[in-house]
């Protein structure tokens, strides 16, 4: 027993091992699956974040580029003509022509209104005309009346927004990427992408071609400054024209605004527009609607604190781009992973049963064999000494007296045929155990088969000094096909056991009844002895397990084993049945012929 729970316990801490190892790597597993798709989600959610961006710079970068391309005089109401014609091809002198800005009658859902700060912090806009420009603006209806004070009126709210000081900062700080910036983050796989940056790259050698052109006339165009408010640069040199830059007014709120600083001799002007931004978000967040819904624009009034967060600003404005975080996919239940898993735990659980079984199946063997080995050693040992020692003293000489001469013979005759039931019960049980036990299997009736049966049976009975007595209830001439060997030899074991264990009961006899029930043969052997306990009915089929009531009776406990495996093979079974009235019950029941 001892050995028994010491196996046992090696094999639970190596069982209690493996699966502990093999939980911890479902767990990492598990995790290394969630983190895979964390990581799957985020680098999409980058990919999207980098395409969005890139989208909206994109989109937005050929209307800065034209204001950026726009020349310094733009931002007057009206310019003259370095060089003007007439048509019979008479000469103009410089200045004596004007021309209307571009700015004057220009119209555009993105910019409110364009400004121009003078050094002497004037604030004057292209669309706001005073004097006799205004004049010449409204009699030929470049503007209307109306339209100009509606300007100024925005002109003024321009005005409160910064002053010069302020402006003069803001231009002053080094520029946003411009439009050629956002080739780094473009995903250069996208072919529609690529078509897009071979478009917006035109527009920029379209930009800088335009600027060279008016670039040409500057010569001509500063000598005629003495009608416009910007004084007559000294030549093309002095005039140098800044980036167009994107800040913001305020600090809460605010509006959007974009400033260049252009040099001329007389000082610094600054240039550019008010932004009208509800509509400008609008329309960026509409070119990403596919790939972020819920996308927000928040201005960035201050330089961002981490690198994350100059990753998510556009490159044309001070804007960052707000998405939701990215939401990893739930995982397949019958993901590679967890299949792989699940399997080996399969694997690993039928291969611990397997080795369970085994290992009972081992301990059971040497259990039995121990037991064997000590039952017969038990058993021969008796037999065996009685033989030598009556052999002997019978051969010496040293019994004289005849009768007590056939005392030891007939001792010697019982102690063989005791030996002969073990050696043919141990025989029986190898074969059955290996399965090359033969079927002797012949057709006989009820009648002839327990002629054949009792015979050996009532001569055990009268050697143990009981009586055997037998009540048929089967209707007579009713077929049977089995093996009359080994059903002798299935109820001589159970008559042997009840002489043994029954004779001190109250009724010294052997109860055989044979009946017929639901097809099939019940022969029953009955005694009046002291029964079965209770805790032993499932050992008492053992092989080489005796029972309690064992004690010096002879037999190595393979009694009851073998008779259930004879009745088994032979399509029957063997079965203790209850008992009220005292003593043991036990029941053959054999398939009936045909």
């Amino acid at each position: 027993m001892k050995s028994r729970r010491s196996w046992w316990l090696i094999y639970g801490a190596c069982t209690a091992l493996v699966l502990s190892a093999l939980a911890w790597i479902t767990v990492m597993v598990v995790r290394l699956e969630r983190g895979e798709l964390q990581a799957r989600a985020e680098a999409e959610h980058q990919e999207a974040l980098r395409l969005a961006l890139w989208r909206m710079d994109s989109w937005l970068a050929p209307f800065l580029a034209r204001e950026a391309a726009r020349p310094y005089f733009d931002y007057e109401p009206f310019y003259p003509q370095p060089q003007a014609y007439t048509k019979l091809l008479s000469r103009i002198e410089p200045g004596e022509v004007l021309t209307p800005s571009p700015l004057l009658t220009f119209e555009t859902e993105y910019s409110r209104l364009h400004f121009q700060v003078g050094p002497d912090g004037r604030l004057t806009s292209p669309q706001v005309p005073v004097g006799n420009l205004r004049d010449i603006a409204e009699e030929e209806s470049y503007l209307g009346g109306a339209q100009i004070v509606s300007n100024a009126a925005q002109l003024d709210i321009i005005g409160g927004l910064f002053t010069t000081d302020q402006l003069m900062a803001c231009v002053a700080q080094p520029p946003l990427p411009d439009a050629r910036t956002v080739v780094a983050v473009v995903p250069p796989r996208i072919a529609k992408i690529e078509a897009s940056l071979a478009q917006q790259a035109r527009t920029w050698q379209e930009a800088r071609r335009r600027k060279a052109t008016y670039d040409q006339n500057l010569q001509q165009v500063d000598q005629a400054r003495g009608l416009a408010s910007i004084p007559e640069p000294a030549g093309r040199s002095a005039v140098s024209v800044g980036p167009l830059v994107p800040f913001w007014s305020g600090t809460d709120g605010g509006e959007l605004i974009f400033a260049r600083r252009a040099r001329m001799n007389d000082g610094p002007y600054y240039q550019g527009f008010l932004c009208d931004w509800p509509k400008l978000r609008a329309d960026l967040l509409e070119q990403i609607t596919d790939l972020f819904a819920e996308a927000q624009l928040v201005p960035v009034r201050q330089p961002p604190a981490s690198d994350e967060a100059v990753g998510t600003m556009l490159a044309t404005i001070p804007v960052l781009l707000e998405v939701p975080d990215p939401v990893p996919a739930a995982a397949a239940w019958l993901s590679p992973a967890r299949s792989t898993i699940a399997l080996t735990w399969l694997a690993v659980v039928a291969a611990l049963g397997a080795g369970a079984v085994t290992l009972r199946a081992s301990i059971a063997f040497g259990e039995k064999r121990s037991r064997f080995a000590s039952a017969v050693t038990h058993e021969l040992r008796s037999p065996l000494t009685t033989f030598r020692m009556y052999s002997e003293m019978l051969a010496d000489g040293m019994v004289r007296d005849e009768e007590q001469r056939q005392v030891y013979y007939a001792t010697l005759k019982q102690e063989s045929r005791r030996l002969t039931t073990l050696v043919e019960n141990v025989l029986a049980y190898a074969q059955l155990e290996e399965g090359r036990r033969a079927s002797g299997a012949r057709k006989f009736t009820i009648e002839d088969l327990l002629a054949r049966l009792t015979p050996p049976l009532e001569r055990r009975a009268r050697e143990a000094g009981m009586s055997l007595r037998v009540q048929c209830d089967a209707p007579g001439g009713r077929p049977v096909v089995t093996d009359v060997d080994q059903v002798g030899q299935i109820l001589f074991n159970l008559v042997d056991n009840a002489c043994k264990y029954a004779d001190n009961g109250s009724d010294p006899s052997v109860e055989l009844r044979i009946s017929v029930a639901d097809g099939r043969l019940r022969i029953g052997v009955l005694d009046h002895g002291p029964g079965i306990p209770a805790r032993q009915v499932r050992a008492i089929f053992v092989p080489f397990e005796r029972g309690a009531n064992g004690g010096d009776k002879p037999g190595i406990g393979l009694g009851l084993a073998l008779a259930r495996g004879l009745a088994r093979d032979l399509g029957g079974d063997l079965e203790l049945r209850p008992r009220p009235e005292g003593g043991a019950c036990f029941e053959l029941t054999l398939p009936l012929g045909r």
